[in-house]
């Protein structure tokens, strides 16, 4: 039998841009991802990934890198502070890396930002090094992006350098910073990737954390029967405990151990951003956590039972950051 080699290759192309657009309706947005209320996605992106910061310091390149002994070096960069968003988006299929950034662009200006830096040509890009300084630069922030870092998948490989810009807006509640980076997709059809990061410059809060002692634990709970921790801090939308938690574990040891015979819930609670169902997972994912540290410090886990409540019971509104804040907490509960 005699193949026809240019039928095959249509066939092959037609199922090659069938497996393209199946892999490109799977996807769909993370659950609990939203957008930043100011800088949003290109229209028909995905939300692969995200993270917030309350409080994070970054310094962003404003110009050529340059090789140097210890690496690449920029010598002008903007050091900044205060809530850090992180946004990973996958591109709609066939939209190249310079279209998404001529849309920022356009759309930052539109809305008072000024472009404090931009390199929108690859090859200078590349030749300026700016993708690697941006890896490395966006590598302790990206972490707290579910505990991975996106640009490892945005890094140059070549034949693929992202674009890149800075950009401001000042504004008297605080200033505005936001650093895209965009790259094409290298496999054709899936639609490339772009990292966002918002910046709402503030103060850092050094009296925000409230940790509750012992003795203010064991009076909580005899009085009100339950008390809220806000002392118990995870990485977002994961049940990692953050080390910074370790002071109010610690308290927690204290009372269950002065008194032995207290047997309590540990009930997890979320804010509303997300599903129901996703919530509840995550809550008693957390909650569950809080048990195994408390046994880990020598607490008999027979005492200790971890639910999960998800945003059914909130101490606030859910249509503010502070309102959100109060509501993501963990409850020492008496059985």
């Amino acid at each position: 039998m005699q193949i026809s080699w240019k039928k095959f290759g249509c066939v092959l192309l037609l199922a090659l841009a069938g497996s393209v657009a199946a892999q490109v309706k799977e996807i769909k947005d993370k659950p609990g991802g939203r957008d930043h209320e100011v800088v949003g996605r290109y229209a028909g992106s995905v939300l692969i990934d995200y993270g917030r910061q309350e409080y994070e310091e970054i310094e962003a390149p404003l110009g050529p890198a340059r090789l140097a002994s210890s690496g690449f070096v920029v010598d002008k960069t903007l050091k900044m502070g205060g809530k850090l968003f992180h946004y990973l988006y996958r591109a709609p299929p066939q939209r190249s890396s310079l279209e998404i950034y001529r849309n920022y662009e356009q759309a930052l200006k539109a809305k008072g930002f000024n472009i404090l830096y931009g390199c929108d040509e690859p090859q200078r890009c590349d030749k300026e090094g700016l993708q690697r300084y941006a890896s490395r630069w966006t590598n302790a922030g990206s972490t707290f992006v579910s505990g991975y870092k996106p640009l490892s998948y945005m890094d140059n490989n070549g034949n693929y350098p992202p674009r890149y810009l800075v950009a401001s807006r000042e504004a008297p509640e605080g200033n505005l910073y936001v650093t895209l980076t965009t790259r094409d997709d290298p496999y054709g059809g899936l639609g490339g990737r772009y990292y966002l990061q918002v910046l709402e410059a503030q103060k850092m809060r050094l009296d925000a954390v409230q940790i509750l002692d012992a003795k203010a634990l064991g009076g909580e709970l005899e009085k009100a029967g339950k008390v809220a921790l806000y002392g118990i801090e995870f990485d977002t939308d994961s049940a990692t405990i953050r080390a910074d938690s370790l002071p109010q574990l610690e308290q927690m040891v204290g009372v269950l151990k002065a008194k032995g015979q207290l047997k309590v819930f540990i009930v997890g609670h979320t804010d509303n951003a997300g599903t129901y169902e996703h919530n509840r997972v995550l809550s008693q994912r957390r909650a569950q956590a809080v048990v195994d540290a408390l046994g880990g410090q020598g607490i008999d886990k027979g005492r200790l039972q971890a639910v999960g409540v998800a945003n059914v019971a909130p101490v606030a509104s859910n249509g503010n950051d502070a309102g959100r804040a109060r509501n993501r907490r963990v409850e020492m509960v008496v059985q």
